[in-house]
């Protein structure tokens, strides 16, 4: 399962990772709300007509949650689709491309502090150095002039989206009965569409027809697909982990930065590129085991039948994975885990 999770966050991170480099290509003159919102819009798009091929369901999912959940999902779809990505736009429309790549390191670090202090997430040792490696890189970018503590307004800007998606990534954790491909869908849909109302209303938006179609494109691969991919990560090996494994796609993007669009670095940017790097290498032989006790639990979540699946079936129905209402009994038992939707336990 952690490998599993692991390899999953790093594709979604392979997808996004492009999307500095794609949108620096195109966006022109374009305001920050108008590529923000034609990116999500593309997502949303894209993974519903996914869902309409599949002939699964949309609304009925988001219908059966709880108050609460809906709640976590206003907050996700405002903190993740709405503001997150206006920050975005503003750091690549003022940023090199590769600069906007590596502060998205910070992402990682926000999602952790926020997973391990307000949603009790379990964090080790190792989480914590390549953290405090990512936030020593970070701080090398950011600071132009440290005699004058001159910073950069645009670097800012794409921290605070950094801070904004670790919001959004803690309560998206917490929605795990819901479809990811619905809840990515949902996301896309009423972000894209509020970010572009925005756009067309305040800031008088425009886009030539070859922005407006390329937008859409990136968006539903680099922000669609990989963000399908980043929610079945999170619920298989919890917000701080995927986040940090999320850390390699930026490095994709720093690298197309400077051999696609040519732009010029300076030793600074690869000082903090080698410290962003170091911080990833540390999650590579990290484990986690102790003994731990399962409380009897009854929900309803995409499964396969592993050690915490051992409920039967008729012949033939559950092959692969599946998902329906099922029951797990107490288990007290001790082998290497992660915060998933069954480890949500205190240490």
């Amino acid at each position: 399962m952690s490998t599993s999770g692991n390899v999953t966050a790093i594709l979604s991170a392979v997808l996004f990772g492009v999307s500095p480099v794609a949108c620096k290509a195109i966006v022109g003159e374009m305001s920050a709300a108008t590529l923000a919102g034609l990116l999500y819009l593309g997502s949303g798009i894209g993974l519903s007509f996914f869902l309409f091929l599949r002939r699964q369901p949309f609304l009925s999912p988001m219908l059966d949650l709880s108050s609460r959940q809906l709640v976590f999902l206003g907050g996700a779809i405002l903190s993740g689709g709405i503001l997150a990505p206006l920050f975005l736009a503003y750091g690549i429309k003022y940023c090199t491309a590769g600069q906007t790549s590596l502060l998205l390191n910070f992402e990682a670090v926000a999602t952790t502090v926020l997973a391990a202090f307000v949603f009790h997430e379990y964090v080790g040792m190792r989480v914590w150095m390549s953290k405090l490696l990512v936030v020593l890189g970070v701080v090398v970018l950011v600071v132009r002039d440290a005699s004058a503590l001159s910073v950069s307004v645009p670097g800012l800007a794409v921290l605070g989206a950094c801070f904004f998606w670790g919001i959004d990534n803690n309560l998206t954790r917490e929605l795990e009965e819901l479809p990811a491909t619905v809840l990515a869908a949902a996301k896309g849909l009423v972000a894209g569409l509020f970010n572009i109302l925005v756009g067309f209303f305040f800031l008088s938006a425009t886009a030539t027809p070859f922005q407006a179609g390329a937008s859409l494109t990136i968006g539903a691969l680099s922000y669609g697909a990989s963000l399908v991919l980043f929610i079945h990560a999170l619920r298989q090996i919890g917000s701080a982990r995927t986040a940090t494994w999320f850390a390699s796609g930026p490095f994709v993007g720093t690298l197309l930065s400077v051999t696609l669009l040519g732009e010029e670095t300076s030793g600074g940017f690869w000082l903090a590129a080698g410290l962003m790097l170091a911080g990833l290498f540390l999650l590579f032989r990290e484990e986690h085991v102790h003994l731990h006790e399962h409380e009897a639990l009854a929900h309803d979540h995409p499964h396969v039948h592993d050690e915490h699946h051992l409920h039967s079936h008729y012949e033939g129905e559950a092959e692969g994975a599946h998902q329906h209402f099922h029951v797990h009994k107490e288990l007290v038992h001790a082998h290497v885990h992660w915060p998933d939707i069954h480890h949500r336990h205190r240490h």
